[in-house]
């Protein structure tokens, strides 16, 4: 009893420091998505389950099965099959980057598209680890600090930021325009190309261009309008790098066979969930707590959180997080409102507007979606933990965590689990990997034999 009375309060804060964000989310959801879970009898519980509450149970169902992948308005042609072979070919294009960086080489498909790294490793080293993009069209927010609020937004600052691929948007316009295919794909979605960025002496979309002034005409205004022109079909671009994207989905995993067997009230095959994951189950929507945070069919609520990590000072959290991210994210001009949005009035342009800054963001980081997550070690949005031991082993002990501030959130307690309970506990996280994305949209689509050997450099 005093470990549910522990639970309830720990929930408890944890609804009260996401209340703004949940209260603002629920008015967005469309009213086909609200469905009820099939319920599973009691009758159907292996021995390993039968100590759970029916709330816990009730858990349990709400695990599975994944709904369909949520649509995104702002951008249009996120289903159109052209736009997404576009993006699959400029994700594994090396043209992009000066330094010959592409998306594939810091989301590798073998490595379910992260890197294994602590921190991202590109043309220099990033402050975070890689996240993977499996199932990120899912999410309501991108990134661990979720300062993107689509796929296709997010796309263009990896290939900009200096460590990363350390090029621009003038350059990724390059590669399309200047290769036959990719022109070609481009204009079966978006239309013909812009005349006034086709090449010529003087190539308007050059990096330092100068083009009105050795033209004579007004320098600010035509630099103005080539701006424009720039950004408008950089989007078109980056929405088929999303659409790309969205396809990497990954399927059916033993958690999903697990609970349909359940609610069918049959016996859960053991290559599924052995009896130590069974075991572990338990302690999720229990007594380990981790349903508070790490809950529904993608095991997460969706919300950020600070768990007290010490920054790079070795004190106290040092990095601002989502505070800052929702500065950057009101503030950009491809953002779910913008002007490069299909839709900047649909429910997450709201929620966009909607969002405000408070001292109570510092330091909170995206609670991450467990589907997955035995294939992207290591973990933590700064790579500390290098395996689900020592995440479990955190969580179980908090040793490493710095005393709150004012800034965090009191929400973890030490559990006190058994080396044995430990053990369960990792064994049921392996349960939640499932079927790879469609392999026809995790190769590079273009050999690199084939890219040196074409006439036009692909």
């Amino acid at each position: 009893m005093e470990n549910r009375v522990r639970h309830r309060r720990r929930a408890t804060i944890v609804a009260c420091g996401a209340v703004r964000a949940c209260a603002v989310a629920a008015l967005f959801v469309a009213p086909a998505t609200l469905t009820v879970a099939q319920s599973i009898e009691r009758a159907a519980l292996p021995s390993e389950l039968s100590k759970l509450t029916d709330e816990e149970v009730a858990r349990i169902a709400r695990m599975s099965p994944l709904p369909a992948v949520p649509g995104d308005p702002s951008n249009r042609f996120v289903d159109d099959e052209t736009a997404a072979r576009l993006g699959h070919r400029l994700f594994f294009d090396r043209r992009i980057s000066p330094a010959a960086v592409t998306c594939a080489d810091c989301h590798i498909p073998d490595k379910w598209f992260t890197d294994g790294k602590p921190l991202g490793d590109a043309i220099g080293t990033s402050t975070r680890n890689t996240p993977t993009v499996i199932d990120s069209s899912r999410r309501r927010w991108v990134g661990w600090d979720g300062k993107f609020d689509s796929l296709w937004s997010q796309a263009l600052a990896p290939i900009e930021h200096p460590d990363e691929m350390g090029g621009s948007r003038e350059r990724l316009l390059r590669t399309v325009r200047d290769d036959a295919t990719l022109r070609g794909m481009y204009e079966r979605v978006f239309g013909p190309w812009p005349a006034e960025l086709a090449a010529k002496d003087t190539d308007p979309i050059a990096d330092g261009w100068k083009g009105a002034v050795d033209a004579g005409s007004n320098a600010a205004d035509a630099i103005t309008a080539r701006q424009k022109t720039i950004d408008s079909t950089t989007a078109n671009v980056l929405k088929a790098l999303g659409a790309y994207q969205r396809r990497l989905v990954s399927g059916e995993a033993p958690i999903d066979r697990a609970v349909s067997a359940l609610k069918a009230a049959k016996a859960v095959d053991p290559a599924d969930l052995d009896a130590s994951a069974l075991r572990g189950l338990a302690l999720f929507v229990s007594r380990a707590g981790c349903f508070q945070c790490h809950r529904g069919p993608s095991f997460t609520d969706e919300e950020f959180h600070n768990l007290g990590f010490a920054g790079a000072n070795g004190k106290v959290p040092d990095d601002p997080a989502r505070l800052a991210a929702v500065d950057f994210l009101k503030a950009s001009p491809w953002n779910a409102a913008g002007g490069f949005s299909d839709a900047a009035d649909a429910p997450k342009g709201q929620m966009v507007r909607s969002l405000r800054r408070s001292g109570e963001l510092f330091g909170q980081f995206r609670t991450p979606p467990l589907r997955g997550v035995a294939r992207t070690p290591p973990y933590m949005h700064d790579g500390r933990l290098a395996s689900l031991a020592e995440v479990v082993r955190f969580y179980d002990t908090l040793e490493g965590a710095s005393p709150v501030g004012h800034h965090g959130e009191n929400v973890l307690v030490p559990l006190g689990l058994t080396d044995g309970e430990r053990a369960d506990l990792e064994r049921f996280l392996s349960s939640l990997t499932g079927k790879e994305p469609n392999p026809e949209w995790t190769r590079d689509p273009v050999p690199p034999e084939r890219r040196t050997a074409d006439p036009d450099g692909r």
